[in-house]
């Protein structure tokens, strides 16, 4: 199986909308604005290598955190 990198375009494998791979949480932790983000999202229950989609809605740019396993790499 192949492994998700940034810039990966995935979708969920339950179906959604193709979703860019922006980052994933716990990683570019050298950035204080980013680490307080990614701890933030730890708060809400989101865990290390969670990743983080961005995607466009109606001209509206969405992104969520989804966990690794719940997505699958569009070909």
């Amino acid at each position: 199986m192949e492994e998700i990198k940034i810039g990966d375009i995935v979708q969920l494998k339950s179906g959604s909308p193709k979703m860019t791979v922006q980052r994933f949480i716990g990683q570019g932790n050298d950035h204080i604005g980013v680490k307080a983000i990614d701890e933030y999202y730890k708060m809400k229950g989101y865990k290390e290598g969670d990743v983080i989609c961005q995607w466009f809605e109606t001209n509206q740019l969405k992104d969520g955190v989804f966990a690794k396993a719940s997505l699958a790499i569009v070909q």
